[in-house]
């Protein structure tokens, strides 16, 4: 199950960080007026702030999880030894 939820861990996160390089503005250049240079970060931050949302999302669910297996009682699985035999 831990192996699992570091699996899905490593892949939001690999999500995140693409979703967020995609939203970045790479704008090498000036913008040639006020109104491409406000479209453009715009356009970016609406981008980024829902990868923002996302992670903190991503955090309170993780963090969830993470306390519901922690308060978990736990099982031995190991077999309990019998009496020791007598000689």
């Amino acid at each position: 199950m831990l192996k699992a939820l570091a699996v899905v861990r490593t892949i939001v996160l690999l999500f995140l960080i693409g979703y967020t390089l995609r939203a970045m503005p790479w704008v090498f250049g000036l913008p040639t007026g006020s109104s491409q240079a406000f479209d453009t970060c715009r356009s970016s931050l609406t981008s980024v702030t829902w990868a923002a949302w996302i992670a903190v999302a991503w955090v309170a669910i993780d963090t969830a999880i993470g306390w519901l297996l922690a308060g978990r009682k736990k099982t031995s699985h190991a077999p309990t030894s019998a009496a020791p035999a007598a000689r």
